[in-house]
């Protein structure tokens, strides 16, 4: 959070390195498999990981395991935070989202209603909701506890991303060559870019507003300030970020994008 240190998962390992230098600072071991999600605390003191060995694992910043999180009975793709720090809400290929308590690692609550891979999952800012999304091409909120509020249709394929913006009030959707805008208190869609779209302005996950944007590497398409085309065929799973009024992310594609909502 504070933007000092960046999160890798690869296979069986996490790795800390600094957002400054690019230096590795730690190393966690103990997943068996591919690790699918990472995320860290609001505090940064600890960072959440999901993994193909069907396992939630919570860490310390400096690589100690602080519990190992069992329940899920397929892969999990999809882990994060609530704002708070108190709760970790993952989603499985079980078709089930879990509640954790981030502190020991019980189980709180179950969430049930999807019908095949649960691919994402995020928290609501103000910590009571959560939103998924589904290879049942649905996106859902529901309540901490599990019960369902509103069902959202219009994805033809897997959705791989989910995102609230800042101030609750819109879930952003993704991904089959479409970016979806929902409002989050009724399930109303908003707004539908597909394809090829302008762009306006520019933002990155990880970013601040006195952070210059940096090219990653051969092939990656930089889009700075103004309108300029971009297009989407496959949006990468994990890759959106969410300001109140606009969408930036990244495809397969190597391209980077921003989306403004209206």
């Amino acid at each position: 959070p504070d933007g000092q240190r960046i999160v890798s998962g690869s296979f069986k390992t996490v790795r800390v390195w600094s957002a400054d230098t690019g230096e590795q600072l730690h190393e966690m071991r103990g997943h068996t498999m591919q690790v699918t999600s990472v995320a860290s605390s609001p505090d940064g003191q600890r960072i959440v990981t999901g993994s193909w060995d069907k396992t939630v694992r919570v860490w310390s910043l400096e690589g100690e395991q602080l519990h190992e999180i069992r329940g899920h009975t397929s892969w999990v793709n999809s882990v994060a935070f609530s704002p708070d720090g108190q709760r970790i809400v993952s989603g499985s290929s079980d078709k089930k989202a879990l509640v954790w308590s981030a502190n020991t690692g019980e189980q709180l609550h179950e969430i049930l209603g999807h019908t095949d891979v649960v691919s994402s999952v995020a928290f609501s800012p103000d910590g009571q909701r959560i939103v998924s999304g589904s290879a049942d091409k649905t996106v859902r909120v529901w309540s901490l506890k599990g019960e369902q509020l509103h069902e959202m249709r219009g994805h033809v394929q897997c959705v791989k991303n989910v995102a609230f913006s800042p101030d609750g009030e819109r879930i952003v959707s993704s991904d089959d060559r479409t970016v979806r805008v929902w409002l989050a208190d009724t399930g109303d869609e908003l707004q539908v870019f597909e394809g090829t779209t302008d762009v306006l302005g520019f933002a990155l996950a990880l970013a601040t507003a006195n952070t210059p944007p940096v090219m990653m590497g051969d092939g990656y398409k930089l889009i700075k300030d103004g309108v300029v085309g971009a297009t989407f065929d496959s949006i990468l799973r994990g890759s959106l970020a969410v300001s109140n009024d606009t969408i930036a992310g990244a495809t397969a594609a190597h391209q980077v994008f921003v989306l403004k909502i209206v």
